[in-house]
């Protein structure tokens, strides 16, 4: 069982790896850096991706929204515009929610992104950039819930592209953002301390 979940899981990343078109990455990188604001939508296991890629994103203090509830996500889209970009993930690209959360971020100018398994899906034609990602079905993981993986991949490059991109302020914003929690941490027992209370 383990073996063909982590076969499964594997392969999809590899070939979502594979496939994706480093020039568009480049392209999405390039307007997330400069931003005045980033939209991400998604339903389902696709949201799960997109809150994801947004805790990262606001971390590096890109002004980045998501939203679970369809209609805020609707009225945010509509508040996009020129120099904004909107993201939108969908496993099949036919998640009706999303595809409306899309299209209204474009007819608004926004920079549209699609991250999807089928490019020529709906969602992945009314995005000016898609993005592909590879899925690969266990008994009990639909290919919804296996593209989960798949989504992290191509969401992760983006995010590294856009820290890359904006160097100096990631940095401050780590050294911040770390500070602010480190009370939070636990400190490390030294070897000895621990072998004792053992």
């Amino acid at each position: 069982m383990l073996g063909v979940i982590a076969g499964a899981d594997s392969r999809a990343i590899q070939e979502t790896a594979a496939g994706l078109d480093l020039d568009k990455v480049a392209r999405v990188a390039d307007a997330i850096a400069t931003a005045g604001r980033v939209e991400l939508f998604g339903l389902g296991s696709s949201g799960t991706a997109a809150r994801e890629m947004a805790f990262r994103l606001e971390r590096i203090r890109i002004p980045v929204w998501y939203r679970e509830d369809a209609h805020k996500a609707l009225t945010n889209a509509a508040l996009l515009g020129p120099g904004d970009v909107a993201i939108a993930l969908s496993h099949g690209g036919r998640t009706r929610e999303v595809i409306e959360m899309l299209a209204e971020a474009a007819s608004q100018g926004a920079l549209t992104v699609a991250v999807t398994s089928f490019e020529r899906s709906p969602l992945g034609e009314t995005a000016d950039i898609t993005l592909t990602t590879a899925v690969h079905e266990t008994t009990f993981r639909v290919a919804a819930l296996s593209a989960l993986h798949s989504q992290l991949v191509a969401l992760d490059l983006i995010y590294v592209a856009v820290a890359q991109r904006t160097y100096e302020r990631t940095t401050e914003a780590f050294e911040v953002t770390a500070r602010a929690v480190e009370a939070h941490r636990l400190r490390d027992q030294p070897a000895a301390r621990r072998r004792r209370d053992k």
